[in-house]
């Protein structure tokens, strides 16, 4: 018995010692990486000495002496922050994931060839400006120093997936704006969506549930042409999958931005505020960081591995950006020659169409070849159906995003601006994505320009399935600079975009149907109406806003449909009409209100489009957020339309049929989601938010990687937005991605803060120190002086020849 205890004690410490061993590896494995923040660091690459300062949050001010060397810099220190995530979207942008991840994202890699954003980027690469072609050659020295200089002590995904970084090239930077370009466009969906619906129900029905439908479209497909959704399903289903699988859980996204002059702040100088509506992940899209040479002093948010700053503010002007919301995609039926059906017909001759050869090479396997083949009006989307790939109609796309264009050139001219005529002129050359640019300068000038490259269209707008072989639908050119939607100092002292239609219907050209809702702009604008002047604290306080203008708006009328049928046989509909009656709208996190509400109109879309629609139309229908919300108010208004009655019963049902039945599932669906004690459906409860690492989706990395869940108010309807998906309620997935206020009486007194923190590495205290700052509204300084932060930082290296 003694052997067996010394035998027992012998082999627990065997095992300490292995458990020891292992935790001891494997937090080497996660720290060994994390960056040198102070002290001296020597590499060749550098003219003169540069200062990097830290600040409490890790956010890097870099000091250099020139341009060439403050990029150098700023490349360098983004990757030791952010290496595996820029290196990520690199490989995404490039089609190159399944070299990492195998063949299970052997179908996202195809579509991303599909849209070729490494073939634009390598185009533009021939055309850059000078100074473009500076701050990506020494983007990508400073990135490449980094990778060089610390093979060894990479970041922990490196490890996992058991590979390394290539050097960073030029057009890994441009290939990256092109695929958020890629992000923030959504007509490339809707379109084919809406023309099925159209196909199932007739363009009259269809009318009803697209906002704003245009007078001449689209055509009702008759004949071979309605074998289209069939072909352009798997495009759609290969762009959900990569959404997904990037971790973009929807179709639209938003943004607030908003500026008031002078005259309307305590200081008697401009204020602007801008919080861009983004998926939520680990770690944030944005960088905070501070630039300065002898050229500029900027500080704002950067993408990692891009050059210069997106959004932010230099020591005379700030500036903030919303989705434009632009319809810049169409589609194309082309007509194949049926002797040789590698010919199209241009309306005037037959002619081949080009490809492109392309090799996908995927970890643990062979390589794959896709050819692409593309028409004069775009590349084929059609051939990712396998099944139908020469058999179906051939669909071609035409993109603004494949245009050549220098995007990183406007963006270096406005972080150099210092006046309204600066700033006009700096986005001048901007094309894609469109973005609504809001100004505010030190002089006092408020303004605002839709930024961007705006299709015109021969004969019609940009929801048509077009006829490729036709003149109707090419796109003649873009619309002028000086024609885009703009104002300098409007009359009212405020300027409010929230991707709410840009302008009246008497504006002369086509944009878009595909706007956000007006509820967040109404509130924006109704709160600025209840103040004479507004602090910033005012404006930090706004962003915080979760009072939905559209839920206020509609419940009163629902709620005298429900009060009509209350009645002793409906215990459950009372319960629910008693905990929804008194509410205003407020949808904070501790009241049940929110709940009611939303799973009652998750459901009130089910019951009212599913039926006409069938299952997975209506899947992709709702994935546009933004066009199901605006289309169901008008349906509540109208009261008498068919879409109310559900064709699959032998009943007639009315508006306040499908009203009831909605109300009642709503109470079966918060059931499901968060059990039966109505205690637990709290809007905080079941609305949370965990930001998801790409690595993230399986434990134990969920535990390392992700952030939360955090309890969120607000919906997609509410300044402090927090979407969910109508296909998966109700758990947050988009949201403010960073939010700023800057004072143009100070910019010392410009406050910023993101999602998660300055640094990708998990082990890092930066990796998720903003999460808490953010979600409970508080902001973080980010200082252009000097002086200030040479006295607070919390590091200090120098980054010398």
């Amino acid at each position: 018995m003694a052997r067996f205890w010394r035998a027992l004690a012998k082999l627990s410490i065997y095992g300490l010692i292995v458990v020891i061993t292992l935790v001891i590896l494997g937090y080497w494995l996660i720290t060994k990486s994390l960056p040198k923040t102070s002290g001296t660091l020597t590499y060749p690459i550098f003219e003169h000495p540069v200062d990097v300062y830290r600040d409490s949050l890790g956010v890097s001010h870099i000091f250099a002496k020139n341009d060439a060397d403050l990029f150098r810099a700023a490349g360098f220190v983004t990757a030791q922050d952010r290496l595996w995530q820029m290196d990520f979207y690199r490989r995404a942008a490039s089609g190159r994931l399944s070299e990492i991840f195998g063949d299970v994202t052997l179908e996202q890699d195809k579509l991303l060839r599909l849209w070729g954003f490494r073939r634009v980027a390598e185009a533009i690469s021939d055309s850059l400006s000078p100074q473009s072609r500076l701050a990506l050659e020494a983007y990508a020295e400073g990135v490449n120093t980094f990778i060089e200089s610390h093979k060894s002590r990479l970041p922990i995904e490196f490890a996992l997936l058991d590979y390394t970084p290539e050097k960073w090239q030029i057009e890994d930077s441009i290939a990256l704006t092109r695929l958020m370009a890629w992000q923030l466009s959504f007509s490339w969906y809707v379109d084919i969506v809406l023309a099925e619906v159209v196909n199932r129900v007739g363009m009259a029905r269809a009318r009803e549930i697209f906002p704003e439908f245009p007078k001449d479209g689209p055509f009702i497909l008759s004949g071979k042409e309605k074998e289209l959704w069939e072909t352009s399903k798997a495009f759609l289903k290969s762009g959900e999958n990569l959404l997904g699988f990037l971790g973009l859980h929807g179709v639209t996204v938003g943004s607030n931005a908003w500026v008031i002059s002078g005259a309307k702040t305590v200081s008697g100088k401009p204020l602007l505020a801008n919080d861009p509506h983004l998926e939520l992940m680990a770690p944030s899209i944005w960088y905070q960081i501070h630039l300065s040479s002898k050229n500029m002093n900027v500080a704002g948010v950067a993408l990692p591995g891009v050059p210069g700053i997106v959004i932010g503010h230099n020591e005379e002007i700030a500036w903030g950006l919303t989705n434009g919301m632009i319809d810049d995609v169409d589609f194309y039926l082309e007509r194949v020659n049926t002797d040789s059906v590698q010919q199209y017909w241009t309306g005037k001759k037959w002619l081949g169409f080009s490809t492109h050869q392309e090799e996908i090479k995927v970890k643990g396997t062979a390589p794959t070849r896709l050819t692409i083949r593309s028409s004069q009006n775009g590349p084929v989307i059609s051939d990712l159906h396998p099944l139908l790939k020469g058999q179906g109609p051939v669909i071609s796309m035409r993109w603004v995003g494949h245009a050549v264009s220098d995007e990183l050139d406007a963006y270096l001219k406005l972080l150099k601006s210092s006046n309204w005529n600066d700033f006009t002129e700096a986005i001048r050359g901007y094309k894609v994505p469109a973005q609504n640019f809001v100004f505010a300068s030190k002089s006092g000038d408020i303004g605002y320009y839709l930024g961007g490259s705006v299709p015109i269209r021969k004969n019609t707008t940009g929801v048509h399935l077009h006829k490729g072989w036709r003149q109707t639908g090419k796109w003649v050119g873009e619309l002028a600079f000086a024609k885009l939607p703009h104002v300098l100092n409007p009359e009212q002292g405020f300027i409010v975009t929230a991707n709410n239609k840009i302008v009246s219907s008497r504006y002369p050209f086509y944009l878009s149907n595909l706007w956000e809702p007006p509820g967040r702009a109404a509130k924006i604008s109704e709160l600025l109406a209840q103040k004479d002047t507004f602090s910033v604290t005012d404006f930090q306080t706004m962003q915080l806003d979760v009072g939905s203008v559209f839920a206020r708006d509609l419940l009163p009328d629902l709620l005298d449909i429900v009060e009509a049928k209350l009645d002793s046989s409906a215990p459950r509909l009372n319960v629910l009409y008693n905990l929804i009656r008194d509410w205003d709208g407020t949808e904070s996190l501790t009241t049940l209100a929110p709940s009611i509400f939303h799973a009652f109109f998750v459901k009130l879309l089910e019951n009212t489009l599913q039926d006409e629609m069938g299952e997975e139309l209506f899947r992709f229908y709702i994935k546009a957020r933004n066009v199901p919300f605006r289309v169901m108010t008008k349906l509540l208004r109208n009261r008498k339309s068919n879409w109310f009655d559900n064709v699959d019963t032998a009943k007639v049902e009315s508006m306040e049929d499908i009203v009831i039945m909605s109300f009642l599932d709503a109470g079966t669906l918060l059931e499901k989601v968060a059990g039966a004690e109505i205690s637990h459906w709290r809007w905080g409860e079941i609305h949370a938010l965990t930001m998801k690492h790409v690595l993230g989706v399986r434990r134990p990395l969920s535990f390392l990687l992700n952030i939360g869940p955090l309890p969120r108010g607000g919906s997609t309807m509410t300044i402090n937005n927090s979407e969910y998906r109508i296909d998966q309620p109700f758990k947050s997935v988009v949201g403010p991605s960073m939010r700023q206020v800057v004072d143009l009486s100070d910019m010392n007194e410009s406050f910023s803060i993101i999602t998660s923190g300055a640094s990708g590495q998990r082990m890092s205290r930066h990796y998720k120190d903003q999460t808490p700052l953010w979600q409970n509204g508080k902001y973080h300084r980010l200082v252009l002086d000097r002086t200030t932060i040479e006295n607070t930082a919390t590091a200090h290296l120098v980054l010398t020849p």
